[in-house]
This record gives structure tokens, C-alpha cells and sequence, in this order.
């Protein structure tokens, strides 16, 4: 796999040749150098040669240092024997992990003997050039990287080697990021070549970068490739881990967590981090779980600790980051990598250690070149303190030199936290009109990012859904072939005896039916009398219940209008007041006036909180935002208004209503209502940090799920609340179905049916 050196932790994912996750033996260091005193003495067999790759590879689970001093003396060893082929093997092992470990310039020099030692044997000269290609790409070395990749190429095609030849397009189009044509043609010629071959690898590299590198600025098309590549990586080629000695050409190892780690990225670039930590979760009991202490462990805690970060989740990213400075085994300030160091300052901000914070963002700015999964250079971070502590001079200047990457970065996670920091600057600074348009551009990105995750969330919602029809379809179908299979049963069962009952019953029958002819006239002239009755009393039940809910609708609207008129009287009337009493002050004083700069930006802050509240209450006035934006895309308003307050993170998933004529206005207004209320109750009385809407469109009926994790409805408020029984007489009065319950676990759950009523001019 390619990636640069500003993912380095995506070549640990793949490329750990000599660390290899089968568990066998756990040598201490005493172990593991005894056992080489041992395999040194002896002689340089097959077998022999063999049982040391095993070696090599076991004591590299968990002491890498070790196996690079054992090759250090076995290599030369081999390489006296004239042993070629083995001298290969270890030389290429050797200087993939080195790569893997961004020891770039240790793993030249191996290549380069191992270039020495393939002479002119076409398969080794082959992988050597492979290797060498996809070193100096994620090195930025382009001139070599042209010199190696036409030599190999060169070579490929003389030899016939398809699937190495495909492996050096791949490469070759990676050392020229800046020329997107020439990457395109580079790795779709790739695919081409590799697409018939039986060995999956070269075909999985070259799709894998085209999405991964070509698709960076495209995330939707990025995570649709990712997500036709989870089949591939299940192929046989690509799941089999050889040991040491048995494959030396490219291969793909970790397929799967690999994609995993590119969708951590994806989500991460999109601000997305409930998914980003889903991934991370998974990578992480993939590569790192089976093996915790392995030598790439610390760097994977380091990442874990900087998702769960942006998570929120403060005591388990510091878990990740505890665990992550004991495997470093090197005091703090000796740490190599900037994740730690974000990560640790993220935490330092969170605790309200902002001095503490900037040191440790200091400490990753100084290590240019290496983002990690998160993708944000660490000098983003550090401006971010500075503004903390108030050096807004510095903070400037910093944001400044980052401008530059913003053409290409704006709509991802990099832009929606450079306006969002930069905002921040310019208020401290006491730039309103500067910083009311940074939070402008801060806004538009922030919602882009939801409406981008909103629609991913919907895509997983259906996908969902249709995995469950077909398990439920799989599970009637299973139902009814044992129901048939005991009908038989039964009905050979009973065979004789229905047989033996038939003449006691045609018997029977015959007198049965003689007695009611005798009666019949006598109940039909009954029957006729009480169902004249029944019917009577039914059309008096349901005209007074027409009337109860009618009534019920009404006084619903009522006290709404009550309601808003309130809000408007006690606080958007007391706001204004207070700042028409600041600007009079102003104007009568003067700008001599000391204290008229504070007045005006007072007026300024309560003018900015009456535009939020009546913003809010014109969602309420549902016929105006209904007309003005549609039902679908005014539910959604409603939602992201939840949000941007942080007093509940709502996930929505609004399945159709992409036809805004085609019921009728009045029925669009109750639905509104009613989600209205439901998720104000929820705010004002349930406690909860997380809820979840569904509202879905099916053939003639619609339905309303939700649901969140609070306390959980009293069983007197879901009966005799007042918002609720507004909620219940639009129900009934739409013919609807509802069910409120209090959920085992925590939290309430609605559940909402009501027949669409279609518009007639639709």
C-alpha cells in the first residue's frame, strides 16, 4: 500500500513483513537471543534457514531491535554460503519493515544490496525495483522514484511479469501527486493489467490507491470504492499470511484493516466522529488486539487516543494514551510521534490546562511533515493555543502560512477548523465585522460536512434495512417449510380418524340441520332487531368522538399560540428593550462616551440572540417554513437547530417526502407539530445526550420513531402530559396509531403510524 509521510500510520498497517500475527512463540529478550546462540550453530539447511524466519518473525512481535541484530549476523552468513535466494528473502523482509517504520534511508541502503545480490535473475530484479518504487514514493524522493520505476518497468514487460509490472504503475503514479491526470492514467493502467490475474494482490493495490490517494478530494466516491473493495479483500490471495520465506514479490497482508484505517480517515476529513471511532474500534481489535505489544502498538494507541478525543470521550482516550507512553518505553519528551502529543493536548484543553495544552502542541508542531490519521498539520493545533493564552500575534501568524492549503482542504475537517479557530482570533482581537464573517464561512462549512454525513447516514440506514428484509424473508420462508412439513404430519395423523368420524358427524348433520329450520325463522326476525340497535349506538359513538377530537385539535392550537406569544413577550421583548436602552445610551453620550464601544457590542451580543430566538420560533410557525423550504428540508432545519445548540446530539434519517405536493399542507403542518413537540419534550424533560428520529414514507402510511437515552418517561407523564396529549389528539384525529413506552435499558421510545392523506390535486 502507498501512502505519504503525512499517513504513517497506514504503512504500519500493511507493510510489517517480519511481525507476523499468528500466535506462536513469545520469546522474552533473554529467550530470543538464546535461541539464536542456538540456530547459529547450525548448519545452513533448508529446514534450518526456515526455522530461523520463524524466528525472526515471532521475536519481531515484540522486540523488533532483536531481529535486526539477528539479521545483521545472519544475513552475511547466508550470503558466504552463495545462497541467493535466501539472501533475498531476508534482504527484501529486512527492508520492507524498515519502510514500514519511516527508517527510509536504513531501508535504501538494503535495497540497494538486495539490488546487488538479484544479479540478473528477472523475479528478484523485479521485486527489488517494486520495493525500491514504493520507497522512494512515500519519501518524496521523485527523481529516483522515475529512475527505479522505468528500469523496472522495463523489465517487467521484457520478462512478462504482469502482476510486478502492474505494482510499479501503481507506484509510479504515487511519486507525482500534483499531476491528477497523469496519477489517473498511471493507476487505471494498473487495474487493467492486473484485473485477470489470479493473485488478487496487485489488482486490491492498485484499487485501493486509486480510491485512498486519486479520490482524496472526493469523499463519496472515495468511501464507495472502499466499500466494493471489502469483497475483494476476502480473496484467498490476499487473507493468507506466508511466512517469511514464502513470498517476497508485493503483497497486500492487511486488506481488511486497512480499509478500516482509510475509513477512520475518511470520517476524521469529514468531521464525522461517531463513524471515525466505529473504524478505529474495529482497525484496532484487527492489528492490535491479537498482539498489544506489538512494535507498531504504541502508534495505533497514540491514533486511538486522538479519535476517542474527538469523540468526546475523554477517560478512554486517556487510557489509549497512558498505555500508548508505556510502550514507547522512552521518557515523554523522547516520544517520536505527533499524535501523542496532540492527543495529550486535547486532553490538557479539556481539563481547562491551557498552558499545558500549548506546550504539548508545541511539541508536535516541531515535528514537521507527519499528520497522522487525523490529517490537520499540528501547527492548526498550536495557533488554537496560542489564542487560549491570548498571543494573538503568534496565533496570526501561524494561521497565515496555513491559508495556503485551504483551496483544496476548505470543506473537509482542515477548513471547518481553520475558520472556526481563526473566528476565535479575530474576536479576541476585537474584529466583529471580520469575525462575524469567519463564523459565516466556519457555519457554511459545518453544514456542508452534516448534509455530506447526513446522506452517508441515510445510505447505511437503507442498506440496513434491506439486510433485514432479507434475513426476515430467509426466516419466513424456513417457517413456513416446517409448518407444511407438520401439516403433513398432522393431517396423516388424523387421516382415520376424521375417516371414522365422517358417518357419526353426516349423521349428526342431518339432525342438526333439521333442528335449525325449525328455529330460524324465530332468530333471523331477533338477529334484525339487535344489529339495528348496535348500529344505532355505533354512529352516536362515533360522532361524539369526531367531536373530542375536533375539540382536542383546537385546544391544542391554542395553547401553542399561547405559547409563542409568550416567548415573544417575556424574551424577545425584554431583549430588545435591553439593547434599544444601550443604543440610546450610545447616541445620547456620544462616541466620546468611554464605555459607548461596550454599549454597542452589548447591543450587538442581545441583537445576535434575538435574530437565534426568533429564528427558532419561526420553525414553530410551521405553515411559513413548510411553504418557504419544504417539509423534508425544514425537518432537517429543525434537526441541525438541535445541534448547534449541544444540548443533545440528534441523529435524524428522513427516508422519502422528496414530493412536497403531494399531501396536503395541513397534514405536512401536524406531522411538524408533532415532531416538534415530541423532540421539545425530550429537551426540556428528559435528561438525555443522545437521541435518534426516523421518519420513513411508505405506500400509504408514514411512520415516526423516537427514541433517547434519559431518563425515561414517568408513567403518569405519558399519559397526562399536556405536550404529549396535543401529540396524541392530532393522532387520533389523523386516524393514527401511537405507543410511548419507558425503555428497559434507559431513555423513552414513540412510536408513530398514521395513514397518508394525499393530496387530490397531486
Amino acid at each position: 500500500m502507498v501512502m505519504l509521510m503525512t499517513r504513517p500510520l497506514f504503512l504500519l498497517v500493511s507493510l510489517l513483513c517480519l511481525i507476523h500475527p499468528a500466535r506462536a512463540a513469545d520469546y522474552t529478550d533473554q529467550e530470543a537471543r538464546a535461541a539464536w546462540e542456538h540456530w547459529k550453530q547450525q548448519p545452513l539447511t533448508e529446514n534450518n534457514f526456515h526455522q530461523v524466519c520463524d524466528l525472526l518473525q515471532d521475536i519481531g512481535k515484540t522486540n523488533i531491535d532483536i531481529s535486526y541484530d539477528i539479521l545483521k549476523e545472519y544475513v552475511p552468513m547466508v550470503q558466504k554460503a552463495g545462497n541467493k535466494d535466501w539472501a533475498h528473502i531476508l534482504l527484501m523482509g529486512w527492508a520492507r519493515v524498515k519502510e514500514a517504520f519511516l527508517n527510509f534511508a536504513d531501508a535504501e541502503d538494503l535495497y540497494r544490496k538486495a539490488l546487488i545480490n538479484a544479479g540478473d535473475d528477472a523475479r528478484r530484479l523485479d521485486e527489488v525495483f517494486v520495493g525500491m518504487s514504493l520507497m522512494y514514493a512515500e519519501w518524496g524522493r521523485a527523481d529516483s522514484l522515475d529512475k527505479y520505476d522505468s528500469l523496472g518497468k522495463r523489465n517487467a514487460a521484457r520478462a512478462g511479469d504482469i502482476e510486478n509490472l502492474s505494482f510499479l504503475y501503481t507506484f509510479g503514479a504515487m511519486g507525482h501527486l500534483t499531476d491528477t491526470a497523469g496519477m489517473n492514467r498511471g493507476l487505471t493502467l494498473a487495474i487493467t493489467l492486473a484485473t485477470g490475474l489470479a493473485d488478487k494482490n496487485a489488482l486490491f493495490t492498485a484499487r485501493y490507491n486509486y480510491a485512498s490517494i486519486y479520490c482524496r478530494y472526493d469523499p463519496q466516491r472515495e468511501v464507495t470504492i472502499l466499500d466494493s473493495l471489502l469483497d475483494l479483500a476476502k480473496d484467498s490471495t490476499l487473507t493468507h499470511k506466508p511466512k517469511l520465506y514464502e513470498r517476497t514479490a508485493f503483497y497486500f497482508r492487511n486488506a481488511t484493516p486497512s480499509i478500516y484505517s482509510q475509513l477512520v480517515q475518511v470520517n476524521l476529513l469529514l468531521a464525522d466522529y461517531e463513524n471515525a471511532g466505529k473504524f478505529a474500534d474495529l482497525l484496532y481489535n484487527a492489528v492490535i488486539a491479537p498482539n498489544p505489544n506489538a512494535p507498531q502498538a504504541p502508534f495505533f494507541n497514540s491514533e486511538l487516543a486522538m479519535v476517542k478525543a474527538y469523540q468526546g470521550q475523554y477517560d478512554s482516550a486517556l487510557r489509549y494514551l497512558d498505555r500508548a507512553r508505556t510502550l514507547f518505553k522512552v521518557p515523554e519528551d523522547s516520544i517520536p510521534y505527533p499524535s501523542y502529543f496532540l492527543a495529550a493536548g486535547l486532553i490538557a484543553e479539556h481539563k481547562g490546562a491551557d498552558d499545558r495544552a500549548l506546550s504539548y502542541y508545541a511539541k508536535a508542531s516541531r515535528m514537521s511533515g507527519m499528520e497522522g490519521i487525523h490529517l490537520m498539520p499540528s501547527e492548526l493545533y498550536f495557533a488554537h493555543a496560542l489564542i487560549l493564552v491570548h498571543r494573538l500575534d503568534e496565533a496570526e501568524k501561524i494561521l497565515a502560512g496555513l491559508k495556503a492549503q485551504l483551496p483544496t482542504r476548505t470543506y473537509s475537517a482542515y477548513g471547518y477548523y481553520y475558520y472556526k479557530h481563526y473566528a476565535e482570533l479575530l474576536k479576541a482581537k476585537g474584529d466583529h465585522a471580520g469575525y462575524g464573517k469567519a463564523l459565516e464561512m466556519f457555519y457554511g462549512i459545518k453544514d456542508s460536512l452534516a448534509s455530506l454525513n447526513h446522506y452517508r447516514a441515510i445510505q447505511e440506514i437503507e442498506a440496513k434495512v434491506r439486510l433485514r428484509d432479507k434475513e426476515q424473508q430467509i426466516v419466513r420462508l424456513r417457517e413456513e417449510s416446517e409448518a407444511q412439513i407438520r401439516k403433513r404430519s398432522r393431517d396423516l395423523l388424523f387421516f382415520a380418524v376424521f375417516a371414522g368420524l365422517g358417518v357419526i358427524l353426516v349423521l349428526l348433520l342431518l339432525g342438526y340441520v333439521r333442528n335449525m329450520l325449525l328455529r330460524k325463522g324465530q332468530t333471523e326476525q331477533i338477529a334484525r332487531q339487535t344489529q339495528a340497535l348496535q348500529e344505532n349506538r355505533i354512529r352516536e359513538m362515533e360522532k361524539q368522538h369526531r367531536i373530542d377530537v375536533m375539540q382536542g385539535a383546537i385546544d391544542a392550537e391554542e395553547r401553542e399560540r399561547h405559547k409563542i406569544a409568550d416567548q415573544l413577550h417575556d424574551e424577545v421583548g425584554g431583549m430588545l428593550s435591553l439593547a434599544i436602552l444601550n443604543l440610546s445610551s450610545t447616541l445620547e453620550k456620544g462616541r466620546d462616551d468611554p464605555r459607548s464601544e461596550e454599549k454597542l457590542n452589548k447591543s450587538q451580543e442581545v441583537l445576535f440572540s434575538v435574530s437565534t430566538t426568533i429564528r427558532e420560533l419561526s420553525h414553530r410557525l410551521t405553515p411559513l417554513a413548510i411553504e418557504k423550504r419544504g417539509f423534508k428540508k425544514a425537518v432537517e432545519d429543525m434537526v441541525d437547530t438541535i445541534n448547534l445548540s449541544q444540548k443533545l446530539s440528534l441523529q435524524a434519517v428522513i427516508i422519502g417526502f422528496d414530493d412536497d405536493d403531494r399531501y396536503k399542507a395541513s397534514f405536512y403542518n401536524d406531522l411538524y407539530c408533532m415532531l416538534q413537540e415530541l423532540l421539545h419534550n425530550i429537551l426540556k424533560h428528559a435528561g438525555a445526550k443522545t437521541a435518534v428520529l426516523e421518519l420513513i414514507e411508505h405506500d400509504g402510511v408514514l411512520s415516526i420513531m423516537v427514541e433517547d437515552d434519559g431518563v425515561g418517561i414517568s408513567e403518569d407523564m405519558a399519559t397526562k402530559g399536556k405536550g404529549l396529549e396535543t401529540v396524541r389528539s392530532k393522532i387520533v384525529y389523523l386516524n393514527g396509531w401511537v405507543e410511548i413506552a419507558r425503555k428497559r435499558e434507559r431513555g423513552t421510545l414513540v412510536v408513530i403510524e398514521v395513514p397518508a392523506q394525499e393530496d387530490v390535486k397531486s
